[in-house]
């Protein structure tokens, strides 16, 4: 790349255009998720570090691409570092415990997103008729246990097969997810509820409630 690219708008476009594939592929691996280029606000983040890198370039500092990578993970991070400082990230207990407090009149706060992924999760779990009280009521206490259930419920809301069953079935496939995730059907059936709505928040990758998770799981582990 050389200098004259970085002082035209054009070149940008084109650059940006050109390389499509290589910033879907650093954000959605920086998130862990697919990225929508039109609704995902860390693809508008990465749009400007690469941008930023575009401009700041120079071909002492190595091949472009690793350069534009180090920039946009770089303002990735600090952009879900200051999200942190705004956002409570708290457990799937808690969620359950206190996701019956968003009524329908809610939904009308359009901005809010977290709350109408809340809702459309509450809908989810009707059709298997569980409702938050009952997955609060019935979840694992030891943390064990529930990082257990949440890594079987994770393998089996990735497994289109036993997804299709379960809402075929409209209830969880025990012996199938025990198979899957290495466990014993004792195992599975003491946290089958659980299991089952943690499942659907992987299945249709709801991305609040999946960052809610791992942001609760990585504090676990630390």
């Amino acid at each position: 790349m050389g200098q004259e690219e970085k002082i035209s708008i054009e070149n940008i476009e084109y650059l940006i255009e050109k390389y499509m594939a290589f910033l879907i592929k650093t954000v959605s691996s920086f998130t862990g998720r697919y990225i929508s280029i039109e609704n995902d606000e860390e693809f508008e983040i990465a749009l400007l570090a690469f941008t930023e890198a575009i401009e700041k370039y120079q071909p002492e500092k190595g091949v472009f691409l690793a350069f534009a990578k180090l920039v946009i993970v770089s303002r990735l991070k600090n952009y879900v570092e200051k999200e942190k400082k705004h956002e409570k990230v708290v457990s799937l207990d808690e969620l359950y415990e206190t996701g019956q407090d968003f009524q329908a009149e809610e939904a009308e706060e359009q901005d809010n997103h977290l709350k109408q992924e809340i809702l459309k999760y509450q809908k989810e779990l009707l059709f298997f008729g569980l409702t938050f009280e009952k997955l609060a009521d019935e979840a694992p206490r030891h943390k064990d246990t529930r990082e257990t259930a949440l890594d079987a419920a994770e393998k089996a809301g990735k497994d289109e097969e036993i997804v299709e069953e379960t809402y075929r079935k409209r209830k969880l496939p025990i012996r199938r997810v025990a198979v899957l995730a290495e466990l014993t059907e004792k195992v599975i059936k003491r946290s089958k509820s659980f299991i089952l709505g943690a499942m659907i928040i992987f299945a249709k990758e709801f991305p609040s409630l999946l960052y809610w998770i791992r942001g609760t799981r990585c504090k676990n582990v630390s």
